[in-house]
């Protein structure tokens, strides 16, 4: 098993080496600890919510189109007629 050193004032991962056990400013830390990333489990599952998803179209209300003749005039400014 690997072991390092980690810095107890910026984080910094280090390979333990007995100089730098010394220090008083490192702690030794478990691979775990020192690279959490790899011991991510492979597959996660979620929850299981039993909620409708899906919507079929025909439940979808439609919503007739708002006219505006002034906002449309207004948009229309500088247009080709």
């Amino acid at each position: 098993m690997a072991r390092y050193l980690r810095n107890k004032q910026d984080g910094f991962i280090y390979d333990y080496t007995e100089l730098l056990a010394e220090n008083p400013l490192v702690e030794e830390v478990t691979e775990e600890e020192a690279f959490p990333e790899k011991f991510i489990p492979k597959k996660q599952t979620g929850r299981k919510t039993g909620l409708k998803l899906e919507t079929p179209a025909e439940e979808i209300p439609v919503e007739p189109p708002v006219e505006n003749a002034e906002l449309n005039a207004d948009a229309s400014k500088g247009l080709p007629e």
